[in-house]
């Protein structure tokens, strides 16, 4: 009897270690079938009174949201043609080339886990920064087809507003270097509240030719110093 009811046990012990391991590999698929792009929303004209939400991805391909977990309808910045927003998904299908946008050769159906809206602004071509940078932490910099992202920490006082923008003053130059530029506390904000992760896209498209550019991107650090970064815009 005792020797029945150990096998028993290792019965047991063993299938439920089976259905765990069954478990843990289903999350990590799941867990590698989540993404996370920049892009470019689009919407066109559905079926009656309803839209479709593309997101163009900076490499030109379509994601159809099909399914939406709140948060495109969600978003505290109103999500418009032309929105530049980050996104977490997951892959559900192909799309035929019936549902494809004009221009997009490939594309995917979604399920939208989150969105961000991200605000877009114009380069500053040609012209020199007009004041002294107040200092940012940048995080990191993402080059898309048109648009360089940023992402980055500063300091703020109570009750300051604080504008971001980014030149480049000499656009004809082998090497582009393009300057972010923090108008903020006057330089005064040592004691003020850390705002983490805040993202901005700006519009590169103008600086861009028919082969990659190479670009130094310059900005003031948190401790006061110079800092920089090497990248290359993407090519037409």
């Amino acid at each position: 009897m005792k020797r029945f009811l150990n096998i028993l046990l290792l019965l047991v012990v063993a299938v439920s270690l089976g259905a765990c391991e069954a478990d843990l590999a289903d999350f990590d698929h799941k867990e590698d079938e989540f993404m996370i792009d920049y892009g470019t929303m689009l919407i066109t004209d559905g079926y009656g009174s309803s839209n479709n939400h593309y997101i163009i991805r900076d490499d030109g391909i379509a994601l159809l949201v099909i399914r939406d977990q709140g948060y495109l309808y969600g978003s505290s910045s109103p999500i418009v043609n032309g929105s530049r927003v980050m996104i977490n998904y997951n892959v559900m299908s192909d799309l035929s080339p019936f549902q494809l946008p004009e221009s997009c050769k490939a594309g995917y159906a979604i399920q939208l886990n989150a969105l961000r809206s991200l605000p877009c602004q114009q380069t500053i071509i040609g012209s020199e920064p007009t004041a002294t940078c107040s200092p940012v932490y940048v995080s990191s910099a993402h080059v898309g087809s048109s648009y360089l992202d940023l992402c980055f920490d500063y300091k703020s006082l109570d009750n300051k507003k604080h504008k971001f923008e980014l030149y480049c003053p000499a656009p004809d130059d082998p090497i582009l270097d393009l300057y972010l530029i923090h108008y903020g506390d006057d330089d005064k904000n040592n004691d003020g509240q850390m705002i983490t992760s805040h993202r901005i896209s700006f519009d590169i498209e103008a600086l861009r030719s028919d082969e990659p550019r190479p670009f130094t991107l310059h900005w003031v650090g948190l401790e006061g110093a110079d800092k920089e970064r090497t990248g290359s815009l993407n090519a037409r």
